[in-house]
């Protein structure tokens, strides 16, 4: 079965292979040419919209943060990784024939004995991760032109989780080696598209030598907020947010130039991040009075001594009530934000 996986691209002819390659391998270019040409006004338009809407005058341009120079080294770290893998998948069969023995392929088996079985086996593993990978990263990035949200950091995750998912699958094909012939390549291309839940059973599998599971940790993860999906949470962590404390201090005029969420939902996700960083422990009872963000302390007849009054009879210390409360109310960052969020709940953002 591994030999024919193997032989099934020989009967291709040159010509063919080389139009198989060329059309991977310019995808990359051609979805950042596509972004530049036709999406990239739109985002403009978007993010002048939203500063009128909020009544902010600024002089920040979305064009001076997507600019064409920043994507050129992404865009060749990618193309190059998108060649090497289809030139390694329609030519394994000369590759192999070729190579006597390989660190990559072979594993732990490597110089002992005849290991050309193995190896047409790794390579199986690492072509169908490659397609997994591949299928994944571009259904991401026409999902991001939809949006007019390709930033450079798109094409150094597409890079990365390429290599990973070949890297994956090949050690899955170690571990597992009792696996049948028909199951690996399915196996394999699951992994290149989901590499990260193959790493995640790793890490359960051995979690008594990983410290994954700190209380901090748990309070401030970003899945604490409300309306964060795991799409949501993949897309903030490209731009280096990974918890709820980054989230609360991030600039906001950053996310609404690097992300593509709406203007409301924005502030909502930093309404809440702040109100983890603050509250901490108490987020989930804050919640059941009511209160799921820093920006309705400011909503209603609030005051310092009816919140501790309802603090305390929801189990709530008084006097922790009255910090938190000092602390969001004389916050000038958090009344600005409230006061963006007031002006976009009016008709017309007026």
């Amino acid at each position: 079965m591994f030999n024919e996986l193997i032989e099934t691209v020989g009967p291709l002819s040159f010509s063919a292979r080389m139009m198989l390659l060329s059309v991977i391998t310019v995808f990359m270019p051609l979805s950042a040419m596509t972004f530049f040409f036709y999406s990239l006004d739109k985002k403009e338009k978007d993010f002048s919209k939203a500063l009128r809407d909020m009544g902010i005058e600024s002089s920040r341009r979305v064009r001076d943060t997507y600019r064409a120079g920043h994507y050129l080294l992404p865009l060749f770290f990618v193309t190059f990784i998108c060649f090497l893998a289809m030139f390694f998948i329609l030519f394994s069969d000369q590759f192999l024939s070729v190579t006597g023995d390989s660190l990559l392929l072979s594993g732990s088996n490597y110089g002992i004995g005849d290991n050309l079985l193995l190896m047409k086996r790794s390579a199986v593993a690492i072509g169908f991760a490659f397609l997994g990978g591949f299928i994944w990263a571009a259904t991401n990035i026409v999902r991001r032109l939809i949006e007019y949200d390709l930033s450079p950091n798109v094409y150094y995750t597409s890079g990365l989780r390429i290599i990973l998912a070949a890297t994956v699958s090949v050690t899955l094909s170690f571990l597992l080696p009792d696996l049948t012939e028909n199951a690996l390549p399915a196996i394999s291309l699951l992994a290149g598209m989901f590499p990260e839940r193959v790493l995640n059973w790793f890490i359960d599998k051995y979690k008594d030598f990983i410290d994954g599971n700190r209380i901090l940790d748990k309070q401030m993860s970003i899945e604490n907020i409300e309306g964060i999906s795991v799409a949501h949470k993949e897309r903030l962590s490209e731009i280096g947010i990974d918890n709820a404390q980054n989230l609360a201090e991030t600039s906001f005029l950053q996310l609404l130039i690097k992300t593509p969420f709406e203007t409301r939902q924005l502030l909502d996700w930093i309404g809440q991040a702040k109100l983890l960083l603050y509250a901490k422990s108490y987020t989930d009872a804050l919640r059941d009075i009511g209160i799921r963000s820093v920006f309705d302390f400011f909503k209603g007849e609030k005051s310092k001594t009816s919140l501790a009054e309802i603090a305390e009879s929801r189990g709530i210390d008084p006097a922790m009530m009255g910090l938190i409360y000092d602390h969001i109310i004389h916050d000038e960052g958090i009344k600005a934000l409230y006061n963006f969020q007031r002006k976009m709940n009016l008709p017309d953002g007026k």
